[in-house]
């Protein structure tokens, strides 16, 4: 009986070594974490059809690479029209700057013309005008005959109104340089117009460029979406690039054990297979919690949940496949 009673003594004081045991192991270990690459889709900024693909998946290629080709001849012909659409336009430019620069020369000589004239008529008036009042009191007096001084009177009165006349030519020139000030303002509206045109064009020129779909750098075609003969739609992916001298792997680390880490610390990690080693160096520890790695228990002790925080290895190295698991090489 005393034996039976030792040996459960001894089973349960073993259970709960073991029970205690794992709860330490647990909190000491790092949750596995999973590898990861620079990947993005190739997507095409132009719609139109596929005709030309020139890889396919696994295939290596380099950036500025050629991967695929969109049909452009839609582009080619708007390109065409925009270019004679441009000449059209320079020509009506070259049209209204002459009738802008020879209105402009013919209205200001003719303001000249009639000013000047008009100065000869304001100086004939003044001249007629005291004829005028100087026979006016002689004819008075008796000094001159009626028939003299109706010469001066009519001279006078011709004196007005070829006045009146040169001051109606001063205005109308003066008019006439408001259709010079419209002719100017139909140059600057063309000269507007061919830099709209122009910004058309170098568009589709940029739409012409963007119809070769390039590799935006060295690395690996990991899927392929579409085929040859495609109808695509403008940001319709093509294919998926990843480089593989760009990769990581992101571990998850509960807060008890984050002292341990540390921006630029050196950290060797151990795949799956028990064989595969490789060396990072952390690059960020995110400062947000992303999870609870340990719910509070009461078996445990514990008063709150014990959270995890994404620590990222930068890795670089060829071995790394995204979607790899690996955990801190030593970790139990």
């Amino acid at each position: 009986m005393n034996r039976v009673l030792a040996a459960c003594l001894a089973l349960l004081l073993a259970l709960t070594s073991f029970g205690c045991g794992g709860s330490a192991s647990t909190d000491k270990n790092v949750e596995w974490g999973r590898a990861d690459a620079k990947e993005i889709d190739v997507n095409s900024k132009v719609a139109g059809r596929v005709v030309e693909l020139l890889v396919k998946e696994g295939d290596e290629v380099k950036a500025g690479q050629v991967i695929a080709r969109i049909d452009k001849r839609d582009l080619e012909a708007q390109r065409a029209q925009y270019a004679a659409n441009i000449e059209a336009i320079q020509a009506q430019q070259v049209q209204a700057a002459a009738v802008t620069t020879l209105q402009s020369g013919t209205t200001t000589s003719a303001l000249e013309q009639a000013q000047s004239a008009e100065n000869k008529a304001r100086s004939d008036l003044a001249l007629a005008e005291a004829d005028y009042a100087r026979f006016s009191e002689l004819a008075q007096q008796g000094a001159v005959s009626r028939q003299v001084f109706d010469q001066y009177a009519t001279k006078y009165e011709v004196a007005q109104a070829t006045y009146q006349q040169a001051g109606a030519a001063v205005a109308q020139a003066k008019a006439s340089l408001g259709q010079t000030a419209v002719n100017q303002a139909n140059e600057a509206a063309t000269a507007r117009k061919l830099e709209q045109a122009q910004a058309a064009l170098q568009q589709i020129e940029v739409s012409l460029d963007e119809t070769e779909i390039k590799a935006p750098f060295d690395g690996v075609i990991t899927e392929k979406y579409v085929e040859e003969g495609s109808m695509i739609s403008n940001g319709t992916p093509l294919v998926a690039v990843q480089d593989p001298a760009d990769n990581w792997v992101d571990i998850k680390v509960p807060e008890t054990q984050l002292s341990r880490f540390s921006l630029g610390q050196e950290i060797t990690l151990v795949g799956r297979d028990g064989e595969t080693k490789v060396t990072g160096t952390i690059t960020d520890i995110s400062k947000k919690a992303e999870f609870a790695t340990q719910r509070a228990t009461s078996e445990r002790g514990d008063a709150t949940d014990i959270v995890s925080f994404n620590v990222k290895i930068q890795i670089d190295s060829p071995v790394l496949r995204p979607g790899m698991r690996f955990r801190l090489d030593g970790d139990a």
